[in-house]
């Protein structure tokens, strides 16, 4: 019965105060929310495979790629990993992953998105794989079985049962059935990711290795090891070596000094994106407690008068403080429960923005849940604990000295700064975030529209072109090419600098038609259009900004020159008829490449097979549903597929566009907090002020003056908060921008921005509650005082 009192009290307590009560768990739920979904990212991500017994001992053999200064490519032929097995001591086994590049087929429905790749049949002995149903061994052992996950049946399959059904595959212009013999359970935390699993064509020559040592032998014996055998072969022999590397090391792409391989069946974590999301989710937590502070001390003259009333009424101190204790408890508990209701309605896009794999099921895992508990465990007791153990001892009059003293000042002012600062530095950090997104997509303008088909296995083009020329009124432009744009093989280049030394580059070479600027949009910079300088020349080339400024020297004209001048691999019959401006194919974080653009006679590209499509966007998907038709008119023998190119070059640069929409959504968060806790700091404020507030308005002083004193201790916080914020996100800014070859700089807008919005976000709060207070009679409010 005395639980029921209590819980009524405090019902009672919340409907009094029902806005201010709603503003509350608003706020926390949001707070809970973000930090919640940010620090449960960061355990699934940074634990990989933490299930996996034998993670310490499976290594992945790498080596150096010869086209890429840095980068390291997970790669080993089959000779080189089975020497490796039998003449390195400590190597326990190997196991070889293939990627296959298809689509799958069933009942005429094509699946163009999913992730095949072919694997030994060691691979549960390395990676764990749980098996819903069929024998998984026939999978990896037997040609042409498939075994597929359990997300995928239900895609294809709906209710049927997938055992012994048949797929078709098709991959360069082959199509091959396959047999389904196993369904395999959703896996989280794993560091290999695909939808359906095979065993290895017998043309396998090589590909991503992986190595299990024996127990209690280090990675840099076995490393040293193969460096010193010199009969297992390398790509470039005594030019590139061998490294055996741990997983984390994988999976953890680092962000600066570095280059990559992508591997799209393996589960890599961009670290910078990772620890970035692990601080935002501290700084929201931090505003979140601010806020939370702040609206519990907003309260705490209300509920002493209710204590001491409850005091005369008999009350016991226990009572008293479960009923403090249960006030502040239930409303933590309420917060955290609709915080989750918010992280299961954003979590699918937040595994689209950062790539992630995480399921809702996850935050209930033992790895989090406890997690999640204890942190709402102190969150309900430790701030009802204090407060009920500091409201006992007061009475009302020493409670009102404690309340306008020095010290209670200045710990609202701390919180208000704090709360200022983060979000300065969030508003700061969005700006920039904004500006290189811009820049990106500026950049990735070029593929807007434009699809790629076709490819080295494909028939030549030449007839295709003609018929969706004639049929498809869809595309704005088409050029028929000899290779892909966005794939295409890159030459390695030793230009000579001024004092002796040799820089290294790369050079792209495309084959195309006089359409392909127009098609792929790009400004020609000098020289005739690309239609006359195939009549002015046999072997025409354009070069683009970086071919002239890395390779063409200072005051040369490079127009009607032989390639062969600047390039001396170049045949001497092309000519440099133009230049066109850079556009990226990479990551903006890498410099533009040199570029030669051949424009080869017609009769020239009789046997090209790629062709670039330039779409209309408001008929881009009847477009190519035409396309395709025609395409298996003409390539009956030959499945459809196409690359979206634009797509293509946004995912080369995901996780800097994950970077500005995190910060963006967490600055937004971020804003929203400062404002509920500015509303219970301005509610204390102008509460604890009504008095003076009174006198001033009947001694004359006019709305804007009793506004200006409310507003000018935050206005103060706001230039405190700022001085502090814009050093330390300045140097963390600079030093992210750094990755970057082409990146943006800091304006006087983005220096300005986050002070107005800190500043205009105090204004309008604050102007509320002054408006809210400028209608009380202070005749009345006097009385009552």
């Amino acid at each position: 019965m005395k639980y029921g009192f209590i819980l009524k009290m405090v019902l009672r307590g919340w409907w009094r105060n029902k806005v201010f009560f709603l503003i509350a768990v608003i706020s926390l739920s949001i707070g809970l929310a973000g930090t919640n979904l940010l620090l449960t990212y960061f355990i699934h991500d940074y634990f990989m495979e933490r299930d996996n017994p034998d993670k310490e001992r499976i290594f992945c053999l790498r080596q150096d790629n010869p086209f890429d200064d840095g980068q390291k490519v997970a790669f080993a032929s089959i000779e080189a990993a089975s020497d490796v097995q039998k003449k390195i001591p400590g190597v326990e086994s190997f196991m070889q992953i293939q990627e296959y590049v298809a689509s799958v087929r069933y009942k005429g429905q094509t699946y163009s998105d999913l992730e095949m790749i072919g694997a030994d049949s060691t691979l549960p002995t390395f990676f764990p794989v749980d098996v819903i149903s069929g024998d998984l061994k026939e999978a990896l052992s037997s040609p042409n079985k498939i075994a597929i996950r359990e997300s995928v049946v239900k895609r294809i399959f709906g209710k049927e049962d997938p055992l012994g059904k048949t797929l078709e595959t098709e991959s360069e212009g082959k199509r091959t059935a396959y047999e389904v013999v196993t369904v395999l359970a959703e896996q989280t935390q794993s560091l290999l990711k695909y939808d359906v699993l095979t065993s290895k064509t017998a043309d396998y020559w090589g590909g991503a290795t992986f190595l299990k040592l024996l127990p209690n032998v280090s990675a840099e014996q076995v490393e040293k090891a193969i460096r010193a055998d010199k009969s297992i072969q390398t790509m470039m022999p005594d030019q590139t070596q061998y490294y055996v590397d741990s997983l984390p090391d994988l999976y953890f792409v680092q962000s600066q000094g570095t280059s990559q391989q992508p591997l799209p069946f393996i589960q890599q974590s961009q670290v910078q994106l990772l620890y970035i999301g692990l601080l935002a989710a501290i700084l929201i937590l931090v505003i979140a407690c601010c806020n939370y502070t702040n609206m519990n001390l907003s309260r705490l003259m209300q509920q002493l008068k209710m204590i001491h009333v409850e005091k005369l009424m008999g009350g016991t101190l226990r009572e008293i403080r479960m009923q403090l204790l249960g006030d502040v408890a239930l409303t933590v508990v309420i917060s955290f429960l609709l915080s989750l209701l918010i992280i299961a309605d954003v979590l699918p896009v937040f595994n689209a923005v950062l790539k992630s794999r995480m399921t809702f099921a996850f935050f209930f895992s033992g790895q989090v849940l406890p997690l999640l508990l204890g942190f709402l465990l102190v969150m309900a007791l430790v701030p009802a604990w204090y407060a009920s153990r500091r409201l006992m001892r007061w009475s009302y009059s020493e409670y009102k000295m404690v309340s306008n003293g020095k010290r209670k000042h200045i710990l609202m002012a701390v919180l208000v700064v704090v709360q200022f600062a983060i979000s300065c530095g969030l508003v700061l950090a969005t700006c920039i975030g904004e500006k290189q997104q811009r820049m990106i997509l500026q950049q990735a303008s070029h593929y807007e529209g434009l699809i790629e088909t076709g490819d080295m296995f494909s028939p030549p083009a030449a007839p295709l072109k003609a018929e969706l020329e004639k049929r498809v009124p869809g595309i704005e432009s088409i050029s028929l090419s000899l290779g892909s744009v966005l794939n295409s093989p890159i030459r390695e280049l030793q230009i000579p600098q001024p004092d002796g030394t040799e820089k290294r580059s790369y050079l792209l070479t495309l084959y195309s038609d006089s359409s392909f600027l127009e098609t792929m949009h790009i400004r020609q910079l000098t020289g005739h259009s690309p239609a006359r300088l195939q009549q002015e020349y046999a072997y025409p080339v354009l070069v683009n900004e970086s071919f002239v400024r890395q390779l063409v020297p200072a005051g040369v004209d490079p127009i009607g020159r032989s390639l062969q001048e600047f390039d001396t691999y170049a045949d001497s019959l092309y000519v440099i008829g133009g230049t066109v401006e850079d556009f990226p194919i990479n990551s903006l974080e890498k410099e533009i490449t040199p570029i030669t653009i051949h424009l080869p006679a017609s009769s020239a590209l009789g046997k090209a097979n790629v062709l670039h499509i330039k779409l209309r966007p408001e008929d881009k998907e009847e477009t190519i549903r035409q396309i395709a038709q025609i395409w298996e008119e003409i390539n009956a023998k030959q499945a459809f597929q196409y690359m979206d190119m634009h797509a293509l070059f946004m995912e080369r640069n995901a996780r800097f566009v994950s970077f500005a929409q995190v910060i963006t959504v967490y600055a937004v968060i971020g804003l929203l907090l400062t404002l509920f806790g500015l509303f219970g700091i301005t509610w204390y404020a102008t509460r604890q002020r009504i008095r003076e507030i009174s006198i001033r308005k009947i001694h004359g002083a006019s709305r804007w003056q009793i506004v200006w004193l409310l507003n000018k201790p935050f206005m103060v916080y706001a230039v405190i908060a700022y001085l502090i914020a814009l050093p330390i996100t300045y140097g963390l800014l600079s030093n992210w921008l750094e990755q970057f070859a082409y990146h943006v700089s800091f304006s006087i807008l983005d220096w300005l921005l986050p002070f107005l919005v800190i500043w205009l976000v105090s204004v309008i709060t604050v102007g509320i509650q002054a408006y809210v207070l400028m209608k009380v009679d202070p005749v009345k409010c006097l009385k009552v005082e």
